[in-house]
């Protein structure tokens, strides 16, 4: 029972600091700067993925994105982007994809704006040290997509040729079904912790932990992206309040939720932080 007690105190507490950190405001912030950066982000990936000979794997990642969606969403999005794909130059060396960098680049800062928030400090590194980062992160993301798409390329084929020549009978299609969605949250629990990890501040006493916020993030998606198509499905009448711009207002109401479950996991990171340096202070002071 004291665990449970202490477990929802915990819950309690984050929700609290998300409160007083304005995370609504700054979800709000977010989210409009990632829907912002996503077409530049996706022209970068395409290109990139163009440049080393792997268009394919761009065209797959997008298709996985879609499928990630709430249907509703997806099909706001999946027109527009799409047509853009497929009229936008190939060329990675062009100005519109420095643009879509930098672009992209901005949505990585707004996230480290709402980590350092939620650890309550104002302290801020240079800006050109910021937008480095940021266009590191960019590269680095869109560059594990590439890579993470051209390794399910040849999943099936080595999985085949393993099926083969085992001498096993077991129901195959079950367990690669169970490695792709380990594969798949693996990548995004990964993506998640290395964001936390380097747009925290630098301020920190002590290394602050970057797994249980990643976890709550992906729960509170998992939801969203559920409840979300529910609500669309028998409530959602934007079309009657919003008219034309309804699917607009869908998308970005989704890209809303989507960046308070980022926050939060970042409050989940900074209380334990905080519960950790005072533990450690009472031992001290012993």
């Amino acid at each position: 029972m004291a665990p449970l007690k202490s477990f929802l105190k915990f819950i309690i507490g984050s929700i609290a600091n998300f409160n007083k950190h304005d995370g609504m405001v700054m979800a709000g912030h977010l989210a409009f700067l990632g829907m912002l950066a996503l077409f530049p982000f996706i022209i970068f990936l395409v290109s990139l993925a163009g440049t080393f000979g792997q268009s394919d794997a761009g065209t797959d990642a997008l298709s996985a994105m879609f499928e990630g969606m709430p249907q509703d969403v997806a099909i706001v999005l999946r027109g527009p982007i799409e047509q853009m794909v497929s009229t936008s130059n190939k060329g990675i060396m062009t100005f519109s994809i420095i643009g879509a960098l930098w672009v992209s680049s901005s949505a990585i800062d707004a996230a480290r704006l709402a980590i350092v928030r939620a650890y309550s400090t104002v302290t801020r590194r240079p800006y050109l040290r910021r937008r480095a980062e940021g266009l590191l992160l960019v590269i680095l993301s869109a560059s594990s997509i590439i890579l993470g798409m051209t390794a399910l390329v040849f999943g099936p084929v080595i999985w085949q040729t393993i099926i083969k020549y085992s001498p096993i009978n077991a129901d195959w299609n079950f367990l690669w079904n169970l490695i792709r969605l380990s594969v798949s949250f693996g990548l995004i629990f990964g993506a998640l912790c290395l964001a936390y990890f380097v747009l925290r501040p630098r301020s920190l006493k002590m290394p602050g932990p970057v797994a249980p916020g990643a976890i709550a993030a992906i729960v509170l998606w998992m939801i969203v992206a559920n409840s979300f198509s529910l609500y669309l499905k028998y409530f959602g009448n934007y079309d009657v309040t919003y008219g034309s711009l309804a699917g607009a207002i869908i998308a970005l109401v989704f890209f809303y939720f989507i960046s308070v479950g980022f926050i939060v996991g970042a409050e989940v990171n900074a209380a334990l932080y905080h519960d950790r340096v005072i533990e450690i202070e009472k031992k001290r002071a012993k």
